[in-house]
């Protein structure tokens, strides 16, 4: 049986102050090696905040230049953040790039960008391909990242996993919608339904990384949470404050929920057939 601790740090990002974003992944980091976590996910654009409009064509170098720090603290950790990635000259995509063990050994981009309500992505970001869609290894699992809008699609992770992902980070920065008097938000439901269906139907752990706080008149409602492979919620945030959301999972729930998976299967002419709909 292989076990591994994960941490879930759900942070208020300042719009467009990488530097005071640096130091607070720093924190965090340095918190989790104290707890021996394995794995350290930071929300969606967390090196800048998330309502970035023309900001996002200036915070690329300063991107990079945070990620060369944070590889220099990253011994004997995978720490994953969002970031703003200069993709080609004067192209940028929102992204994840993931370091391990003091190195960063990939970047994930964000594949479907909304443009609909408060979100215009598509005028400021590039978006990804699936086919850079890859998989990492450490300490006895394998694992992958999603951004936000991209869990609403089941071809992602799905994507993911059939490249043999066991553990699949969920990165968002998701604002507050649909208020209900129980406290409890439209938003939030919908999120768990995802988090859940996409670890049930693909069996995979799926860990939902949401920042919290405010920006230009949003509110991001953290929620932080992880979902077993039999969808249970396992770990939860806070919809108040920051938190370090911390977590073990092991590969035995794994073993014992793939017996029953009808994930084996996959018909291809379905998306043969959705793909003309396009």
């Amino acid at each position: 049986m292989t076990n591994i601790k994960i941490g879930l740090a759900q942070i208020h990002s300042r719009l467009g102050d990488v530097k005071r974003n640096l130091e607070k992944h720093i924190r965090y980091i340095e918190k989790a090696k104290k707890l021996e976590i394995d794995i350290l996910a930071f929300p969606e654009l967390s090196l800048t905040g998330y309502m970035l409009k023309d900001l996002a064509f200036e915070l690329s170098e300063s991107c990079k230049e945070a990620l060369e720090e944070l590889e220099e603290i990253s011994e004997d950790i995978c720490v994953l953040v969002g970031f703003v990635e200069e993709y080609r000259k004067g192209i940028y995509r929102n992204s994840i790039a993931v370091i391990r063990d003091g190195e960063q050994v990939g970047v994930i981009p964000k594949i479907y960008l909304p443009s609909y309500g408060l979100f215009e992505e598509h005028r400021y970001f590039k978006e990804g391909n699936p086919k850079e869609y890859k998989v990492f290894r450490w300490r006895g699992f394998t694992f992958s990242s999603v951004i936000c809008e991209d869990a609403w699609h089941p071809e992602p992770i799905e994507l993911m996993a059939k490249l043999g992902a066991d553990l699949v980070f969920i990165h968002s920065s998701s604002p507050i919608r649909g208020l209900y008097g129980s406290g409890e938000t439209l938003i939030e439901r919908v999120w768990e339904s995802i988090v859940v269906t996409r670890a049930v139907e693909n069996t995979v752990f799926t860990a939902f990384v949401n920042r919290i706080g405010v920006e230009d008149e949003e509110y991001f409602w953290g929620g932080s949470m992880v979902s077993t492979p039999i969808g249970e919620v396992i770990a939860r945030g806070s919809k108040t404050k920051e938190q370090l959301v911390v977590v073990s999972i092991d590969d035995l729930l794994l073993r014992l929920a793939r017996r029953y998976s009808s994930f084996k299967t996959h018909n291809r002419l379905i998306h043969k057939i959705l793909g003309e709909f396009s």
